[in-house]
């Protein structure tokens, strides 16, 4: 793993857990802001891990549990999937990191094998 991978999971996992503005707290540049340390972070790591084939072993090394697992598309991600004209896999999950709680977020699409299929970012635009 490389040194930019390391640096960028190490980031994440620190602040992964602090609570900011989308939690009615105080505002934390570091994980509020657009391009915000949180959020150049998981930048990073979605790219990386977001390719297709990779595996929830290697996710969960890098970026923990996720903040939530579904087995099936909320109303938003599906509003997302039709948009993008993209059918959500037969038996697979998605796994959802938060940046700014469920304002923004990063997801895997997960297959039954526990690989990657598919990954974005979910942006409110609020």
């Amino acid at each position: 793993m490389s040194k930019k991978f390391e640096a960028s999971s190490s980031t994440y996992l620190r602040l992964k857990n602090e609570r900011g503005h989308w939690h009615n707290q105080a505002h934390n540049p570091a994980i509020d802001n657009y391009d915000g340390e949180r959020h150049q972070a998981m930048n990073e790591l979605q790219k990386h891990l977001g390719q297709s084939g990779t595996s929830t072993d290697e996710i969960k090394c890098l970026m923990g549990e996720p903040t939530q697992i579904l087995n099936e598309p909320d109303l938003v991600l599906q509003h997302e999937f039709n948009r993008e004209n993209y059918t959500f896999p037969a038996g697979a999950k998605i796994w959802i990191y938060e940046w700014r709680g469920n304002h923004d977020y990063v997801y895997f699409v997960i297959s039954k094998d526990n690989k990657v299929v598919q990954s974005d970012w979910y942006n409110a635009l609020e």
